[in-house]
């Protein structure tokens, strides 16, 4: 686990018992899937700026986070009015 990683786990422990009262187990969200969902889900709930980026974070970096959206690409889009114009003003 590399040096950021480990500083925001540091940050998520402290910051979640501050704002939520919130003990975590850091042994076990670094090796229970369930747990780690659980427990940064309800860190993103809190009202701190810094505890929400930071719980986000991690759930990026643990895979917890749903697969970003795909684009989906659209196949002959050409409007109607495009064909016209295929060369510049120049020819």
């Amino acid at each position: 686990m590399d040096q950021e990683t480990l500083k925001l786990l540091a940050k998520v422990k402290v910051s979640a018992r501050k704002a939520l009262g919130l003990e975590i187990d850091v042994q076990r969200l670094t090796h229970d899937r369930n747990y780690a969902s659980e427990v940064l889900s309800k860190a993103t709930q809190s009202d701190s700026e810094d505890l929400v980026l930071a719980a986000i974070t991690l759930q990026d970096t643990f895979g917890l986070l749903s697969e970003k959206p795909k684009l989906q690409k659209v196949e002959n889009a050409e409007d109607e009015g495009t064909e016209k114009y295929k060369f510049g003003a120049r020819g």
